[in-house]
Order: C-alpha cells, then sequence, then structure tokens
C-alpha cells in the first residue's frame, strides 16, 4: 500500500478551505479522474480548536437518535452542539438546543507513531428525542472556534428511502476520495438516500492514527455544498483493529477482547442486526443473535444483517462465522446479508439449505469504496444462474418501496451494472 509521505499530507490537510466540493457539479468522467491534491485543498484542517473532521454516526434507533462527533487539534476546555430543527447559521443562541459533549478525549496513538507526531482529540454529543423524517441543522463549537453550519436528517418511521451499502475503503486514498465523491454525487441527486453502511476496512491498520487521521478527513468529501452531511453506520473489519474505532464512531466495547455487535433500527419494517466477524460466534454473540433475530423478524419487513468477512464469498474462504450465522440466518429468514473484505463485487441467488432456494437469503458486497479489486471466482455455483460476479471500485444503493426492494451497483463512473429486485416475505 502506497502511504503519502507524512509532512506532505499534514501540510495538504492544512491548507485553508474556501468553499465545499461541490460533486453534483461534476460530471461522471470527472469523479472518476479527480486529482487528489486538489481535493486535499477543499479539506478543514485540523489545525487549534477549529471543529473538523465532522461525522454523524447511527447505532440504534436511528429516527431518534444520532451522535454527532469532531476533532480538534487540541484538547480544549469547552466543546458544544448547537442544534435545532430551523436554520440559524452561525448565530448560535438562535439554535434550539444546546448540548456539551458527553464524551471527549484524545485519540489513541501507538509509540512508533508518537515519536514524530501529535494525537488529536475527538468530542461527542449523543443527540436523542429527535423527530423522525426531519432535518437537524447544526453548528459545533471548540473554545469560541465555530464550525460552518451542516445538517442532517433522521430516517422515518415509515415510507419510502435509499441506503448505500460498500466497505474497504483502507487504501488507494486516490480511489478513495473519488469514490466519497460518488457517494457526494448519489447523494445529492437523490435526497431520499439516509445514510451509508460501511462495512468495515476504514483503513489498513487500525492501530495507525496517521490513517484514521486522512480518513476522517476524506470524509468531508461526502457532506454536499449545502452542509448535509451523509450519516454512517459503522461495521468492523478485521484491519479496524485496535481502540481507534470505537473512539472514532462512539460505539462501546462489548467485552475485553473489543468486540461490538449492534442492532440499527432504521424505520418501522427495516432492522439491520451488525456483527463482528473479527469475533468467536459461538457463545455471547449466537446468543445475543439468536435473540436478536427472533425479536425482530415478526415485526421486520426487512431484516438485514451486516458484518465484514462474507459467508459466501467470491474471492477468499468463508469466514470461520459460517456455521453458526447461515444456520440462524436461515432459522430466521433473513432477507439480506450485507458483506466486505473480498475487494469485488457479488450478489448471490438465494441460499437455503447450501443450495439455490427462491425463500432463501441473499448475500450482496464484498466491499469497494477505495481498496484494489481482485479478481473473484464466476464459477462459484451461488453466482451462477441469477447471481452476479465482477470487479470495480462501486457502491451499492438499496431502494425500499411499499411493494419491493431494489438492488443496484453503482461504479465509480455511475454506470448501473447490476440491479435486482426482491419482494417482501409473506407473513
Amino acid at each position: 500500500m502506497k502511504i503519502l509521505n507524512k509532512t506532505k499530507w499534514l501540510a495538504a490537510l492544512c491548507v485553508l478551505s474556501v468553499s465545499s466540493l461541490n460533486a453534483a457539479d461534476m460530471t461522471n468522467e470527472e469523479i472518476a479522474k479527480a486529482d487528489y491534491k486538489q481535493l486535499l485543498k477543499r479539506l478543514t484542517p485540523l489545525a487549534g480548536s477549529k471543529p473538523a473532521q465532522w461525522r454523524v454516526t447511527w447505532s440504534g434507533e436511528s429516527s431518534t437518535t444520532a451522535t454527532v462527533s469532531w476533532s480538534t487539534a487540541v484538547f480544549g476546555k469547552k466543546h458544544v452542539l448547537h442544534y435545532g430543527t430551523k436554520p440559524y447559521g452561525l448565530e448560535v443562541a438562535k439554535y434550539e438546543s444546546h448540548l456539551a459533549c458527553q464524551k471527549t478525549g484524545a485519540y489513541s496513538i501507538n509509540a512508533k507513531e508518537a515519536e514524530d507526531t501529535k494525537t488529536a482529540f475527538y468530542h461527542h454529543a449523543e443527540l436523542s428525542e429527535l423527530k423522525p423524517n426531519t432535518k437537524y441543522y447544526f453548528v459545533m463549537e471548540s473554545d469560541g472556534e465555530f464550525s460552518r453550519q451542516l445538517y442532517f436528517k433522521t430516517s422515518p418511521k415509515t415510507g419510502d428511502f435509499k441506503l448505500l451499502v460498500g466497505g474497504d475503503s483502507r487504501s488507494g486514498m486516490i480511489s478513495r476520495c473519488r469514490m466519497n465523491l460518488r457517494l457526494a454525487k448519489e447523494f445529492k441527486d437523490k435526497p431520499e438516500i439516509i445514510a451509508l453502511n460501511h462495512g468495515g476496512d476504514f483503513i489498513a491498520s487500525g492501530h495507525s492514527w496517521h490513517q484514521w487521521r486522512l480518513w476522517l478527513s476524506h470524509h468531508e468529501l461526502t457532506t454536499l455544498e449545502d452542509g448535509r452531511v451523509l450519516p454512517v453506520i459503522p461495521t468492523r473489519g478485521n484491519h479496524d483493529g485496535g481502540p481507534i474505532f470505537f473512539e472514532v464512531f462512539n460505539l462501546k466495547k462489548m467485552t475485553e477482547k473489543h468486540s461490538f455487535w449492534h442492532t440499527i433500527t432504521l424505520t418501522d419494517e427495516v432492522n439491520i442486526v451488525t456483527l463482528d466477524t473479527n469475533y468467536s460466534a459461538k457463545g455471547p454473540q449466537e446468543e445475543w443473535l439468536d435473540e436478536q433475530l427472533a425479536e425482530l423478524r415478526p415485526k421486520s419487513k426487512w431484516l438485514f444483517t451486516n458484518y465484514h468477512r462474507p459467508l459466501f464469498p467470491a474471492v477468499k474462504s468463508p469466514a470461520g462465522q459460517a456455521a453458526v450465522f447461515v444456520p440462524l440466518f436461515e432459522k430466521y429468514n433473513v432477507d439480506l446479508a450485507l458483506e466486505s473484505d473480498g475487494h469485488c463485487i457479488k450478489r448471490t441467488v438465494p441460499i437455503r439449505n447450501g443450495k439455490k432456494d427462491a425463500t432463501g437469503v441473499v448475500y450482496i458486497g464484498e466491499g469497494g469504496l477505495g481498496v484494489g479489486q481482485y479478481q473473484p471466482k464466476p464459477d462459484l455455483w451461488y453466482l451462477q444462474d441469477g447471481g452476479y460476479v465482477s470487479r470495480g471500485h462501486h457502491v451499492m444503493q438499496l431502494s425500499f418501496s411499499a411493494k419491493e426492494l431494489k438492488i443496484e451497483t453503482i461504479l465509480l463512473e455511475g454506470k448501473v451494472v447490476d440491479s435486482y429486485v426482491m419482494t417482501p416475505r409473506a407473513k
């Protein structure tokens, strides 16, 4: 993997941003060939107490809760989120709510990197009692320094919406930034998109603050010119080991081994159960998964599972958790499984009992948000006779409507290369 010289990227990140990148005005060709150095010049510098590296994380009831987070180069004393349903720009006193960050601290930095660089500091504002399907405008404040006005939209309780799905942004900095522009283009053109489900492997080495710092700054490219922020549903990949993953996304460590799993309730009818393929499937994770699926299936029109290492891979060997996860998925009639890790594009046929079955589970993935792409194995039985397999930087779009779920694979260049429609299971 090619890593930029630290001095060069630090200098690039310290160029003051004069305007947001308007990916919506770029052609597909311009996005696919966007110049990395020019993109870096548009990023907000991580310097002093100026809020930077903002993100919105969903890890629960996304219609009523969210975490707004940002970074500063110095620790500071006062970190406040000013927010509400009406836009007041930088007249922060007019906002409906003013929330001091409940969590703030230093990003972990390993001993090797500590020799020649300084850490930065995270600040998490945990929001609750939000209104569904509502725009929330916000301004971040750290020690009297303010961000520009941004906003995000909570998920609806019911109705149509779209969700972006992708993973493996860990290496290939140029491709990662270009894919972020692709995400922004889709987000701008389709306002019904509510979030990005990131399937893990955000960076190459989870213990490297250098790499997380770059990812966090690059993520700004997904923010639209009008300030709309794309919420992230995070998944832990095998390259995301260490504490920084939890510090970035304000997630709880489930055990001493730094595992985590959680359920996202997107709407009253759509639930995503996120698992951890870095941790044994047996024991606590199996018990939790069994309980979650048993509870969610009766009330879910669409029930998904989400994790990093694939159970029906197109490149590598199946994840060790397959022997536990697959029977539970089939027992509770999971509709769709979201996978990453394989660095390719795949959609399986519906699978039950080790064969194609119209009542089975469909598995999609396997990660193209920047990482180099592998050559998949098109002769695998679950990718033939109605399945799809290819390679290329991509994101998948899930479109939910009253009668169907449409899955589309969109390449960096904007071309849709696979389209698949699912209908809800009979109750």
